[in-house]
């Protein structure tokens, strides 16, 4: 049994669960940074898409959603929907509470700087391409680091 802060994981070929519901996501997260940092490639074998904007990129409005920021960890990218995959921010849609909704917002908006900031990859999600909603699982990645770990590190996000 391995211990990390505190919370038991568990072996899944055991078939057991973990007291942590994200461990496989975390550990997935860790293998495919690994693997893309090695391969220069998603999982699926294909090379990272390259995306340098030709404008700023803004929160999405209610009428046509070709690139632009919808919330914290999904926009709009040349007409497709993508969801940034390593990462989980609060609702802005329906907030449970106005922190919720705050935090939500600040997210969006520093997604936004972050994707202004400059040239960034598309890698894709080990496992799966897309979500339940056809959203395409994508990490976004710039100088080798995720940008989603950017928004975890300071607090807008989880993993």
């Amino acid at each position: 049994m391995l211990k990390s802060r505190g919370m038991k994981l568990v072996d899944d070929t055991k078939k057991s669960r973990t007291e942590n519901p994200n461990h496989r996501r975390l550990i997935a997260s860790y293998g495919f940074v690994a693997f893309t940092a090695i391969m220069g490639t998603t999982s699926h074998g294909e090379a990272a898409e390259h995306i340098k904007l030709s404008g700023a990129i803004g929160i999405c409005a209610k009428a046509a959603r070709t690139t632009c920021v919808i919330d914290g960890d999904t926009l709009w990218l040349r007409g497709e929907k993508i969801r940034v995959a390593d990462i989980d921010t609060p609702e802005i849609s329906e907030p449970k509470c106005t922190a919720e909704r705050q935090r939500g917002n600040r997210a969006t908006a520093r997604l936004v700087t972050l994707l202004n900031e400059g040239p960034f990859e598309l890698h894709a999600w080990p496992g799966r391409n897309v979500d339940r909603y056809g959203r395409k699982l994508r990490v976004l990645v710039r100088d080798g680091r995720s940008l989603g770990d950017v928004l975890v590190s300071e607090g807008l996000a989880r993993t």
